[in-house]
């Protein structure tokens, strides 16, 4: 039976796909050091949180360059990224991404930005995206150094992810206060409803399940509950209630949804420009208020988290 738990790490084979992949698994910094001599791989990952346990497995492949009427459809399509050409893709591409739609349900294009032609490799996965929409579609920039001086081009890749839904996590960014990292690339991938996933019992106040903690446990997700005050197990229903309802709110937030809402707010609108952004903050509590009301406490939650994220 196929099991839609794979991560799909995609990148030439002279990127350092392996070595980001440790960093997502163990929550550390991606440290500079060569490729992996392997084309691909698969690496098992148990992901451990203080909600759900999952399983789920990376699998690392190397793309290869595209042809020149590729490249330039990619050149084209980035500067007026609103557009949507029709993707040339062959038989057995279409073939592969049928037998990949059961069982992907992320994918991590990683691409080095000295060299701009290696983002052309994400045309068949766009199109994979359009026709499968995985949940998980990450745009990750890595080098082996910090790369300056390449802000049109970074915007315009920027600009290319937004319209066609993937996150952009610039690895290579020189602002010391960059939001970009790969704790971001981690925890959007722990963020996913898994079809592997299987709750903890009563994980606020009961024991955890029999799964032993590794190496890949969710520090992250652990030290940042552990500020969260919970309620003692003979609390009033109403204060249970209360943090049932949070807890349920919490799970269904989706992190895209609040890169996308950060990026619509203060990415696209011009900062200076206050009267566009309150117009921006009203439209969207017109549509959240037409919401039924489980989805519009979702969408508020979203909305706050995107305005929380701009003030960090």
């Amino acid at each position: 039976m196929d099991v839609k738990n794979k991560i799909l790490v995609l990148g030439r084979p002279e990127i350092n796909k392996a070595g980001l992949v440790s960093s997502v698994m163990a929550g550390t910094a991606l440290e500079p050091c060569v490729a992996s001599s392997e084309a691909s791989a698969q690496i098992a990952w148990d992901i451990d949180t203080r909600y759900y346990t999952a399983q789920t497995e990376f699998w690392v492949d190397s793309t290869e360059p595209l042809s020149t009427a590729h490249t330039e459809l990619v050149q084209n399509w980035l500067s007026s990224p609103s557009t949507r050409p029709s993707i040339p893709i062959d038989t057995s591409t279409h073939e592969l991404h049928d037998s990949l739609s059961t069982l992907v349900d992320a994918i991590v294009f990683v691409f080095n930005p000295r060299d701009s032609t290696s983002f052309t490799d994400i045309l068949p996965w766009a199109q994979f995206a359009i026709d499968h929409e995985p949940s998980i579609l990450l745009c990750v920039a890595v080098s082996d150094t910090k790369v300056g001086g390449m802000d049109g081009q970074k915007d315009e890749w920027f600009d290319w992810c937004v319209q066609m839904g993937w996150e952009w996590v610039d690895l290579t960014d020189v602002d010391p206060e960059s939001e970009y990292s790969v704790e971001r690339v981690r925890d959007a991938l722990v963020a996913n409803e898994w079809a592997t996933m299987v709750p903890k019992a009563n994980s606020k106040t009961g024991p955890k399940t029999d799964h032993t903690p590794d190496s890949n446990v969710d520090i992250h997700a652990d030290s940042n509950a552990d500020h969260t005050p919970e309620p003692a197990i003979d609390a009033p229903p109403e204060q249970r209630d209360e943090w049932n309802m949070f807890d349920k709110i919490a799970s269904a937030v989706d992190p895209r949804r609040v890169t996308e809402l950060h990026q619509r707010l203060f990415t696209q609108t011009p900062q200076s420009d206050m009267s566009e952004l309150m117009s921006q903050l009203h439209s969207l509590r017109t549509e959240i208020a037409q919401l039924d009301p489980e989805t519009a406490r979702t969408r508020a939650a979203e909305l706050a988290l995107a305005l929380g994220k701009h003030t960090l």
